[in-house]
């Protein structure tokens, strides 16, 4: 008998603010030679910065599943993973039907802003309309303030409207800018919260950031808001003008853009 054991850090492979902690940890059990694989699985433990949630996950797969049996537990973000590689025949005998050969069966438990989601042995994927009763695989509203006042929801007013080109190193891409009152509320409730926002509508696109595809994305923008932290007045679209500039030359700076694709921007005349 011969175990075989490695970990994977992925915290230092792939470091992010948010995430403490992040390990992957295998066992193999061989038998008499390597071919003869008594046990295989699998933990992960991830350690974040809290999140409002929590989510309990049993799943049994298919003979055909890289893991048969696995599962999950996350307490505000943080939680435990874990994966057989034994046991598919077992597998495959509990879940498969005729209309689903390569399904498991879940068994889950979630609670996610505020609405708690939960699967009682139902597919994971499943596509054929009324298969299960649906309380099998529902969702119950938990926020009181949800059911005394109304969801929280946005709405919008237009105050004014201006076509703006907007001028980049390579030229200039015309845009309608429209200054609008973004509100977000209740509608049972009399506290709103009210700013000022910019909807853009980019007519031709404009190149923001670096197309990873190949040309498939694209790498054009065409509509996309920004936050107005000036005061109104009539010459307002100054001020709008320079932060969706500001937003465009930000998602550069993100993506690695260097060049932008066909077709080649407008002229340089200002609005």
């Amino acid at each position: 008998m011969r175990f075989h054991r490695y970990n994977i850090n992925e915290a230092a492979n792939h470091p992010k603010a948010t995430v403490f902690s992040h390990m992957r940890r295998f066992l193999t059990v061989f038998g008499a030679n390597d071919e003869q694989v008594i046990f295989g699985g699998h933990i992960e433990t991830i350690i974040r910065k809290p999140q409002p949630e929590f989510s309990l996950r049993f799943h049994v797969g298919t003979e055909g599943s890289e893991t048969p049996f696995d599962g999950h537990v996350t307490i505000l973000g943080s939680g435990l993973y874990w994966g057989i590689e034994n046991g598919r025949k077992l597998a495959d005998w509990i879940t498969r039907e005729a209309k689903h050969k390569y399904e498991g069966r879940d068994l889950k438990l979630r609670a996610y802003h505020g609405t708690l989601y939960w699967s009682v042995w139902v597919h994971q994927n499943r596509h054929e309309k009324g298969e299960f009763a649906k309380w099998r695989d529902s969702s119950l509203n938990l926020n009181l303030f949800d059911h005394l006042y109304g969801p929280k929801r946005y709405s919008y007013e237009d105050i004014m409207r201006a076509d703006i080109d907007i001028q980049l190193p390579e030229g200039s891409y015309p845009v309608t800018a429209t200054l609008q009152r973004q509100i977000l509320g209740r509608a049972g409730h009399p506290k709103k919260i009210e700013k000022l926002t910019i909807d853009v509508e980019a007519h031709n696109g404009i190149p923001n950031r670096f197309d990873k595809s190949g040309g498939w994305k694209g790498d054009r923008v065409y509509g996309f808001s920004v936050p107005f932290n000036c005061v109104v007045a009539s010459d307002w679209w100054i001020d709008a003008k320079a932060a969706i500039t500001a937003r465009i030359l930000q998602d550069r700076a993100n993506s690695g853009f260097r060049k932008a694709q066909a077709p080649e921007p407008v002229g340089t005349d200002e609005a």
